[in-house]
């Protein structure tokens, strides 16, 4: 992870603003409740938190997950900065990821086994190497009635631009991330996202329920 552990360190001062909207939208869209727990994968440098830990207060949880020590250290000063006490940040390859981990993870701030309400995926199926096994393993970890959020960019020719986002995140922006969503989820919808040019394509905002 050296490179995303590089990247870390001016990822938010270049693409924070790019994408602070849709992170907005984002936190809105997954309609969560204080008490409830938020499963933030991948949790970047915390650049969600500012949405996602008000929803939940401080009586709920955001665990942030991501496999680069160098994201999530600046994460953790995010949310110290913050004063966001019910952000936990956990180290793992989204294919290891189980709800033994969860629970190891959140075992300070919970008295027992975490249920997962809410999953937020931004910027995620694009980039990791098996999109959809990934997101099968974290269907799974989400509670039945839960709700997942997606957030990615979509093109399906690449412009010079998306070849660019590509390069820069390690990333495959001609996938249709929101497609194993759209199959398992109940009252799933997809809107485009206002995009810019830097984005290399479409933003998109997928959601839908996990049935009971």
């Amino acid at each position: 992870m050296s490179w995303y552990d590089w990247f870390a360190s001016f990822y938010d001062r270049s693409l924070e603003p790019l994408y602070r909207e849709a992170r907005r939208e984002a936190a809105v869209a997954l309609r969560a409740h204080p008490g409830q727990t938020i499963l933030d994968l991948p949790c970047g440098t915390g650049q969600s938190f500012d949405g996602l830990a008000p929803a939940v207060g401080p009586e709920g949880l955001v665990l942030g997950v991501d496999l680069s020590p160098g994201m999530l250290r600046q994460a953790a000063t995010r949310a110290r900065k913050r004063g966001f006490s019910q952000v936990v940040l956990h180290c793992s390859d989204v294919h290891a990821l189980d709800q033994t981990a969860l629970d190891q993870a959140a075992r300070e701030h919970a008295a027992g086994p975490v249920q997962v309400d809410r999953l937020h995926i931004f910027l995620g199926l694009s980039a990791f190497p098996r999109w959809e096994a990934a997101f099968e393993r974290l269907w799974g970890l989400l509670a039945p009635g839960g709700r997942c959020v997606i957030v990615d960019v979509h093109a399906a020719h690449p412009t010079l631009q998306g070849h660019m986002v590509n390069l820069l995140a390690r990333a495959d922006i001609r996938r249709e991330g929101w497609r194993p969503l759209e199959r398992l989820a109940h009252r799933f919808e997809r809107a485009p996202l206002p995009s810019l040019p830097q984005h290399g394509g479409q933003l998109y905002l997928a959601s839908g329920d996990k049935p009971t």
